[in-house]
């Protein structure tokens, strides 16, 4: 009953201030394609702070409906998302390098323009160390690929995490709502997690070296 007042206040409030509200224009979304980019590395230096922030940015030529999409979901997965991930587990744990390390990709819902990012925090005198970490770890995984036990291990991870995720109140309505604008249902999540649990070793480890 009380989140059925909060629903009805809120949208009376909502009616009361925008309710004879009209756009003066057509809303029109403005598109973001992907821009070619030089490869850069910036060094910026803050002697003030105790922590450094190391973070790496490529730009991604895919989109979230390409058929590439649940396979390099996994490949990111499995290198850099959580404790269990090869990231986490050289720079942080047996080198004890990193306060936090990880990586994600930016999904564009559009163009084929989206971002894979890493990032790593350690004290500044170890940058060297965590740099030639991330890139040992990064170089292994593109020469060797993955391991059958970590697809399995990874596939059942990266689906209880999608389910836990679409249990958050705030997760549910932010995909609802991008649901609505996109045109689209709960179903293509489903259709996702289908995919992901079909993955073979050699979609992953091509979606990464690709």
């Amino acid at each position: 009953a009380v989140g059925d007042l909060d629903v009805a206040s809120t949208r009376a409030a909502i009616d009361s201030a925008f309710g004879s509200w009209a756009s003066r224009a057509p809303y029109t979304r403005v598109p973001r394609p992907a821009l070619p980019a030089k490869a850069e590395r910036l060094l910026l230096s803050t002697p003030d702070k105790q922590n450094a922030v190391l973070l790496v940015r490529e730009t991604i030529p895919l989109n979230n409906k390409d058929a590439e999409y649940p396979a390099l979901l996994m490949a990111n997965y499995i290198l850099g998302s959580g404790t269990g991930s090869r990231l986490w587990k050289r720079i942080r744990e047996a080198e004890g390098l990193s306060y936090g390390v990880g990586a994600s990709i930016s999904w564009n819902r559009f163009e084929p323009n989206s971002t894979w990012q890493t990032y790593a925090i350690y004290a500044p005198q170890n940058r060297a160390k965590v740099e030639s970490a991330f890139n040992e770890v990064v170089s292994a995984a593109l020469k060797d690929g993955y391991t059958p036990t970590e697809l399995k291990e990874g596939v059942a991870s990266l689906l209880g995490y999608r389910r836990l995720d679409r249990a958050q109140d705030a997760v549910l309505a932010q995909q609802i709502a991008e649901n609505l604008f996109l045109g689209q249902t709960f179903a293509r999540e489903a259709e996702v997690d289908a995919l992901i649990g079909r993955l073979t070793l050699e979609q992953v480890n091509a979606a990464l070296r690709k």
